[in-house]
């Protein structure tokens, strides 16, 4: 994720945590996993705008870039996502389930290797602060083309 666009997402994963604490109410965070999900959409929201909106943070003696804020906060969203297919693999049973099972494992791996290049700055991820215009399209483009398989296999299963 590029940096001016952090701030933005954090804000969005906020909300969506307050959103569904709003809607099933505080009691919902008795169940482990919605307590750790929700605990964990909190801090990725933070670190996200932290990341977004400073050069570094300051804790203690230490000093932690942006780009580490900026991967923790994909690391953790990781594990989340990781969490809850493995929740839902255990625990649910049929072939939809599965399917999401698999995609969000798989996801979250993928969202986990790509918060620890952005932690560490390596040349895997793009952190240009002007991305060139044919990035651009070819994300968009992979953006909307996973949209569609997501929706087409939302519509099959």
């Amino acid at each position: 994720m590029h940096r001016r666009l952090a701030p933005w997402f954090g804000l969005f994963v906020l909300g969506l945590a307050a959103s569904g604490l709003v809607g099933f109410g505080l009691e919902a965070l008795t169940e482990p996993l919605i307590a750790l999900g929700v605990g964990g959409l909190m801090i990725v929201g933070v670190l996200s705008i932290l990341g977004g909106v400073r050069s570094s943070v300051s804790i203690g003696p230490y000093t932690v870039p942006w780009n580490t804020l900026l991967g923790g906060a994909d690391g953790v969203l990781a594990v989340s996502i990781i969490a809850s297919g493995l929740h839902t693999a255990i625990i649910v049973d049929g072939t939809a389930p599965l399917l999401f099972s698999v995609a969000a494992i798989i996801g979250g791996i993928s969202l986990g290797w790509f918060g620890v290049q952005t932690a560490r700055e390596t040349r895997h991820v793009d952190l240009e602060a002007t991305p060139s215009r044919r990035r651009l399209v070819g994300v968009f483009a992979l953006a909307i083309g996973s949209i569609g398989i997501g929706l087409i296999l939302a519509m099959v299963v």
